[in-house]
């Protein structure tokens, strides 16, 4: 028995309170591509008949639209709901799931069963990301930039480089980390050397997650008297204003590093040890919020990064709205 399968029957029985069977599924119907990646189980769960979809190994696992189209090709061979069983989801993928509907099974930690059984708790220790695999500062920008700017897809690494403000030398560091990601491919146009990206918008977009960090390296409570340009509206306050998220007493705004250090080193705003001397809260961020924001506020994508692991539920329910805003 694989290790998936123990630990799904050890994780129903927990839940169940019996150890239920698993029935070998015939899925010759399926592309095979699909028969390759998964293993297919029927089970009776909770006086329900269910095939049970188990992806062994997700370390890199689809998008969760991705997801949606293959359950939807498996649904159509099957007569009984299909549930994917996959050893790891996080935490933003788990809900984008839940909205588009998609059962699922992470054995130990949740499961999500409609009209069945849902068990979201967070009782799980999240698998530590490898050394080195967040995307630097940089090479974020330019994801950032392809989705919500301009589509940077088969430009020159030169142009690109114009663009975005970057030294040749820098952009080749950053193609080979987009690349070591599995977000891009590299293509030779004439002498030039371009980028094509492996999946678009949103899709991109899910894919990228799990290599980007918040762009928010520090926060300070202070007393600015007028805040403004080049600070943009931040946190709460920008998400308040993109959804019906109620703002926070005191207004967020965001400053590249080092203008953040400077202006406080010229004594634009002075530091305060607690919020109930300052009259706003300022981000430090490790790249230029104006260069995907509107002048006014940071730009969305940035923002989710911002808030992503905020503990507020509502927070998250407005970060899903916001995403959801998006013109992919």
């Amino acid at each position: 028995m694989i290790p998936l399968q123990q630990n799904l029957l050890d994780y129903l029985s927990l839940l169940s309170g019996e150890r239920p069977d698993l029935v070998p599924q015939k899925a010759a119907g399926l592309p095979l591509f699909l028969r390759e990646r998964f293993e297919f189980q029927g089970i009776r769960l909770f006086g329900q008949h269910y095939v049970l979809a188990l992806e062994e190994d997700n370390k890199d696992a689809d998008s969760p639209g991705e997801y949606e189209n293959q359950i939807g090709i498996m649904q159509a061979q099957f007569a009984e709901t299909v549930v994917l069983v996959i050893p790891q989801l996080p935490s933003y993928a788990r809900n984008r799931m839940v909205r588009l509907g998609i059962p699922f099974i992470v054995p130990g930690s949740q499961t999500f069963l409609p009209k069945a059984l849902i068990d979201l708790r967070e009782r799980f220790t999240q698998p530590k990301p490898k050394q080195g695999k967040k995307l630097t500062p940089s090479a974020q920008c330019l994801v950032l930039y392809h989705l919500q700017r301009q589509s940077l897809e088969n430009l020159a690494l030169k142009e690109i480089a114009e663009k975005i403000g970057y030294s040749p030398i820098m952009l080749t560091k950053v193609k080979d980390e987009l690349k070591a990601a599995g977000l891009c491919r590299t293509a030779r146009m004439g002498r030039s050397i371009a980028l094509e990206f492996t999946s678009r918008g949103r899709n991109l977009w899910e894919s990228a997650q799990p290599f980007l960090s918040s762009p928010v390296r520090k926060t300070l409570w202070v007393r600015w008297d007028q805040p403004g340009y080049p600070a943009l509206i931040a946190g709460l306050t920008a998400l308040s204003r993109k959804t019906i998220m109620a703002d926070d007493r005191l207004p967020t705004y965001a400053l590249p590093s080092a203008t953040f250090q400077a202006n406080l080193e010229h004594g634009l705003y002075q530091g305060c040890r607690s919020p109930e001397d300052a009259n706003l809260r300022l981000e430090s961020w490790s790249y230029n919020p104006l260069l995907f924001g509107d002048n006014e506020a940071v730009d969305p994508l940035s923002l989710f990064l911002s808030l992503r692991d905020f503990p507020d539920e509502r927070v998250q329910q407005q970060l899903e709205t916001l995403i959801n805003k998006m013109p992919w």
